[in-house]
This record gives structure tokens, sequence and C-alpha cells, in this order.
């Protein structure tokens, strides 16, 4: 049996890595996974104004099918996403969610049009979703304020 938690926190830590490489800034985990009233999000850097609240999901299957067209109150895509938007705008930040499943590479969902790579747009949730390391390579991307 898949301990979920401890998949999650391998998720959280492949996309803290990657950061780290691509950015050279510090994140972190965020203490308590977001328990803490003030600080929400799976990432961080701490000390600083952080731009985007980032949160981490890995799961066994992908969120990206045809389902998102035609499970519009399940699809974990769009739970994820809806949810994450009413935590940024709580901390006056932007959303910013990566998401990988099994045997896969890591993605991002943004709100930021990508300029340099290719990405998929979702006009319901008005956001794009393309390769992170993609993103973060050619990218011209603020973390912090």
């Amino acid at each position: 049996m898949v301990d979920s938690k401890a998949k999650g926190a391998r998720g959280e830590y492949l996309v803290r890595d990657l950061l780290r490489e691509y950015t050279n800034l510090q994140f972190e985990r965020i203490p308590m996974s977001g328990a803490l009233e003030y600080l929400k999000g799976d990432l961080y850097v701490p000390n600083e104004k952080n731009y985007f609240c980032i949160e981490v999901k890995n799961y066994a299957d992908s969120p990206l099918t045809d389902k998102i067209l035609t499970q519009k109150k399940t699809n974990n895509l769009k739970k994820w996403w809806k949810k994450l938007e009413i935590q940024a705008t709580g901390g006056n930040q932007a959303p910013l969610l990566f998401f990988k499943y099994n045997r896969s590479k890591i993605y991002v969902t943004t709100e930021i049009v990508p300029k340099n790579i290719d990405y998929i747009y979702i006009s319901e949730l008005n956001c794009y979703v393309t390769l992170a390391e993609d993103w973060l390579k050619k990218e011209k991307v603020e973390f912090i304020k």
C-alpha cells in the first residue's frame, strides 16, 4: 500500500530541489504542510516576500486528460487549482501548481502566459500547463518580491 503523505513529501522534495537548481533560491517545505494560518502552500523561500503560493501534487494518474472536459467537479486539476487560487488570494500571492504522476516529468500550472515554450491553455481555469523544467529554464520568472 502506498503511503500518500510520504508520496506527497517526495513530490515536494523533487520540486524543491528543481526550484533550487534553476533559481539559486533556498526553497523549503512549509512547516506543518500549510496548516499555519499565515503561511499556505507547500514550498516557499523563508524570510522573503514570496510572489507565489506554491502547491505540489504527486498522484498515480495524470489529471491532464480528456476528463478535464467532462468531469466538471471531480477532476483533480480543477479541484487543486480552485483551492490554490483561494489560498493564494488570501496571502496576496499568485497561484503556482506543480504536479507529477507515476513515472512522469514534473508539470507546472500558472496564470502567466509562457512565451518561449509549448503549453496547454485551460480556458475554464484561465491557466497554462507546461513542463516545469522547460518553464524554469526558458522563462524569466521572479519568485521573490
